[in-house]
């Protein structure tokens, strides 16, 4: 899943992934070669033509035939050696492609570049010099040694290698010599000038023959560092622990190394060549510093990365193109981290907040139930509490389904995870059957969570939550932050339930369970509003146990106690809903009639009197509010009533004389 660095496919001076190994052995490029055999070629086909229109005879066909020979072995030369060096360029881009060092082909061993380049074809550097000697020797003209001098001139220049430089030079001036001796047409007045000019052009070949080695020897120099930096650069971004990218100006990738395609979770063949668009957007302003991106995998794993850009231009041979590097550092575990850090505020700040409104006896109810919602990432929360044999939705957000009732006996989910205790997550809830399809079309729920609230190891309520697109699990965090806000759930319901009872105590008749004084002074007050509003009468009694204290030493307390619970529940039982009775104190009880008047009150407290438990009796007295009296004054005049009563001989009913509204 490597990826070499870039190189442009186009360039034949492309150099290989690995440095200056490749250069050891190698007397010349392959590309100079060439194209010196196909010009030296050239140049025996133009030498070929002149001596078929200069000379004559036997040496015209002679010397054409050698001239033509030398061309055709030249330019063969040359295809050879295009083929060779095309296979070795062709090996060494696969090789550059992605799998840098391996596949390096022949060209990668040294020796091999002696193939390449054709160390054998050197020796037709013979060729042009026996051609040029035969040239003078046939001719027995020797003004054409400027043939051979040029020759001498050339194979110094243009032959790499100095053991055949020198042979060809040797065997160019001892075949002159040779020439020279056999041949007395030769030996004219200018051969001194001719043998000087001779052995000057063996020295100027020496000479460019040296400038050439030196020249190569400071390109392989060159080429071989060039090489170790390539190779140096190749292995620090092949073993970069960052996700490295390079694009070109189109915003294709052309290189990427191993740790990019770890994060992208796709290999190396399938990048190069693909869009960058998905890091990097076309026209949008690159932010120097960086920034954080979420990056979904093909696999569908989400990671986090930190995206930092960098663009230059490179002045190449034909155009100015635009790279761009990409470079990705895996965050994931920083982010999650982070993301830990803020959900855990975000928890304790909701836990705090509910805490809060259940110290200060607000109903917390809607604050958890937003909490939730908002640490589970989730659509709708709902919280269901028992009501008789149905559980029933007393809080939602989300969704609308207060109100809604589910039996705590049926087979539904609620009702099962009520009855174990166990939260259940599902996700997809559609495909079991203890969910309601109707609860799924009502909440649109693609998945779901039941979480019981356990107070004191019984379950007292429970959370319903649901999300409108399918999750595939819940997170620690999701799951701790549900279960913990059903734990402050389960808290303020029962903090709610200690209040109401203390709330009870503080107004209810612990014996008997009627209302006590304080109950009775606020229900009082607002009966009286009601009637002065209305215009309606209002009647109040006061009803008395008789000779109580006498059954509780004939009896003792606890019989007491049962005859005034008795009592009360036989008054309550006679009384209309809206009528008001309260334990006074001791045996005394005290009630309220709203909208009677005498005759009416008489006939209600007559049923009250007729109910008293049995051997026991009761004395009552009552009065009809006067419209303006204050309710001091009308409990006195019932009190006055009530002893009228007593007075009278007990178990009876009287009624105080009614008075006027002036006076």
């Amino acid at each position: 899943m490597s990826a070499a660095p870039y190189r442009d496919p186009s360039d034949p001076r492309r150099l290989p992934a690995q440095g200056g190994r490749r250069a050891e052995g190698r007397p010349d490029s392959e590309p100079s070669a060439r194209w010196r055999r196909a010009a030296l070629a050239s140049y025996y086909v133009a030498l070929m033509l002149a001596n078929c229109l200069m000379l004559t005879g036997a040496a015209r066909v002679v010397l054409a035939l050698l001239a033509g020979a030398t061309a055709l072995l030249l330019l063969v030369a040359a295809a050879r050696g295009a083929g060779r060096s095309g296979a070795g360029r062709s090996g060494a881009g696969r090789s550059g492609a992605g799998r840098s060092g391996a596949g390096q082909g022949e060209a990668g061993r040294p020796g091999a570049g002696r193939r390449g380049t054709g160390r054998g074809w050197e020796n037709l550097a013979y060729l042009p010099v026996v051609v040029a000697v035969a040239q003078v020797a046939i001719t027995g003209q020797l003004h054409y040694t400027t043939t051979l001098l040029l020759t001498l001139v050339g194979v110094g220049a243009a032959v790499p290698a100095r053991r055949t430089a020198a042979l060809a030079g040797l065997l160019g001036c001892v075949g002159w010599v040779a020439a020279v001796v056999t041949d007395d047409r030769l030996r004219t007045p200018e051969l001194g000038y001719y043998a000087t000019q001779l052995a000057m052009a063996a020295m100027l070949g020496v000479i460019l023959h040296e400038a050439l080695r030196r020249r190569q020897r400071d390109l392989r120099a060159a080429r071989d560092e060039l090489a170790v930096v390539l190779e140096r650069f190749e292995n620090l971004f092949q073993a970069s622990p960052a996700g490295v990218g390079i694009t070109d100006e189109h915003g294709v990738f052309v290189a990427v190394n191993p740790a990019f395609c770890d994060l992208a979770g796709m290999p190396a063949d399938e990048l190069v060549g693909a869009s960058s668009h998905a890091y990097v957007e076309p026209g949008v302003a690159i932010d120097p510093a960086g920034r954080q991106m979420r990056y979904v995998r093909p696999d569908g794993s989400v990671r986090w990365v930190w995206l930092t850009v960098g663009r230059t231009g490179v002045l190449d041979r034909t155009d100015t193109r635009h790279w761009t590097l990409i470079h990705l550092h895996d965050v994931t575990d920083r982010h999650l981290a982070e993301r830990a850090v803020r959900e855990s505020d975000r928890l304790l700040a909701a836990v705090s907040a509910a805490a809060r409104r259940i110290r200060t006896g607000e109903d917390a109810r809607d604050t958890i139930i937003e909490a939730v919602r908002e640490l589970a990432e989730a659509d709708a929360v709902s919280l269901l509490e028992p009501d008789g044999a149905d559980l029933v939705v007393t809080g939602d957000v989300g969704v609308q389904v207060a109100g809604t009732r589910v039996p705590m006996d049926g087979t539904s989910m609620i009702a099962t995870v009520y009855r174990d205790g166990q939260p259940v997550f599902l996700a997809d809830p559609g495909s079991d059957p203890r969910v309601s399809a109707a609860l799924l079309r009502l909440v649109d729920a693609r998945s779901m969570m039941w979480q019981p609230v356990i107070a004191d190891g019984r379950v007292v309520a429970m959370l319903v939550v649901s999300w409108r697109t399918r999750i595939t699990s819940v997170s620690d965090l999701r799951a701790r932050a549900v279960a913990l806000l059903a734990d402050e759930t389960a808290l303020a319901l029962d903090h709610e339930r200690l209040l109401s009872r203390l709330e009870q105590m503080a107004y209810t008749d612990t014996l008997t369970g009627l209302s006590n004084r304080r109950a009775w002074q606020a229900g009082f007050a607002e009966l009286l509003v009601a009637a002065r509003a209305g215009g309606q009468p209002l009647a109040v009694a006061i009803a008395d146990l008789d000779h109580f204290k006498r059954y509780n030493d004939t009896y003792g307390h606890p019989a007491g106690d049962d005859l005034l619970i008795a009592t009360a529940a036989a008054f309550r039982a006679q009384l209309r809903d809206g009528d008001l009775i309260a334990r006074w104190g001791g045996e005394e009880f005290v009630i309220a009639l709203p909208g009677c008047d005498d005759a009416a009150a008489a006939e209600i407290l007559n049923r009250l009197r007729s109910a008293t438990p049995a051997p026991e009796t009761c004395s009552i007295g009552f009065a009809v509010w006067s419209g303006a009296e204050s309710s001091e004054r009308l409990l006195e005049r019932a009190d006055h009533a009530l002893y009228a009563a007593k007075a009278a001989g007990r178990d009876t009913v009287l009624g105080a004389t009614p008075v006027t509204a002036g006076s």
